[in-house]
């Protein structure tokens, strides 16, 4: 009897020591607190990393694409349209007088150069040009799919905020309707650069010829004559400037004249905190104002 006693007293022993006391508890959860605290975000930086690089190949792709266009049309790349993320306009925009839709940027590349998905005119990171938007890839397509003015599904090309857009900036410096060209240094030649089809002069050629110094406190100083000299000039970036921004740990993505991408560092985030307005035609607010979208790409420039 006594010895039953005893094994039962022991049993209950062991049946208790089976169970967590609250320390241990809170211990382990503190525990896994810290884990969490410790790899989320590495976990985001990876994320980020992830989508960054799936930028990058967009940028490289588009890069192909734009290498055999020009090698198609003389050395010519894409016209450029009356607004830089734009993929089609109006060609009343674009200086023709006509009704139908047209493709004007890197849109042109599409599906020839870049096969029959649009899916890399989208940065993961660019959440105004989204890809599910109501300017996103469905729009593209409904409005490359009817052109035409008289289409019965044609939607108006002149109402400008149903064009669609992608999420990346396209030859910055270049007027409406006009093209650059591959052919480094003098990527951006005069003709393409200097005045719009009715005589005003481009932003860009304003930028490029004011006496200001700009706050070299920005991106450092761009000297009057220095300015748009780079022998390999930028053709094409993530979104920076009109609300639209396309940003990777600190960096933007950039496509260069040689068709190669590269990410480059923005200093101390002054691009992004800028958070710079668009560039509007026959508009020029000086070196400090709309110049600084053009200081930005100056600056994409000197990086490569």
């Amino acid at each position: 009897m006594a010895g039953g006693k005893r094994m039962t007293s022991c049993s209950r022993c062991h049946s208790r020591r089976l169970g967590f006391t609250l320390i241990e508890v809170l211990v382990v959860v503190a525990i896994i607190a810290l884990l969490v605290a410790v790899l989320l975000p590495s976990l985001a930086r990876a994320r980020e990393q992830a989508r960054g690089s799936a930028c990058l190949s967009n940028l490289k792709q588009q890069g192909t694409g734009l290498s055999t266009y020009s090698a198609d049309h003389k050395g010519f790349l894409p016209w450029a349209g009356s607004f830089r993320y734009s993929l089609m306009e109006g060609e009343y925009y674009v200086g023709t007088g006509n009704h139908d839709w047209t493709r004007v940027n890197t849109g042109v590349l599409y599906p020839k150069y870049i096969g029959k998905t649009p899916d890399l005119f989208y940065c993961p990171n660019n959440l105004t040009a989204d890809i599910n938007g109501s300017r996103g890839k469905a729009c593209f397509l409904q409005r490359y799919a009817h052109p035409k003015h008289g289409d019965p599904d044609y939607e108006d090309a002149h109402n400008f905020p149903i064009s669609p857009v992608g999420a990346y900036a396209y030859a910055v410096p270049v007027v409406s309707a006009r093209s650059p060209r591959d052919a480094g240094r003098d990527m951006y030649k005069d003709s393409a650069t200097e005045t719009f089809w009715d005589g005003q002069s481009n932003p860009y050629k304003l930028y490029l010829d004011d006496p200001t110094e700009p706050d070299p406190s920005f991106l450092g100083p761009f000297p009057r004559g220095t300015r748009g000299r780079h022998n390999l000039p930028a053709v094409l970036s993530d979104g920076y400037f009109g609300g639209y921004q396309g940003y990777h740990n600190k960096a933007y993505n950039v496509l260069y004249g040689d068709f190669h991408a590269k990410r480059v560092i923005d200093p101390h985030g002054k691009i992004f905190a800028a958070q710079l307005g668009p560039v509007r035609p026959f508009s020029y607010d000086g070196i400090n104002g709309a110049g600084r979208v053009y200081q930005v790409w100056d600056y994409f420039g000197r990086q490569n």
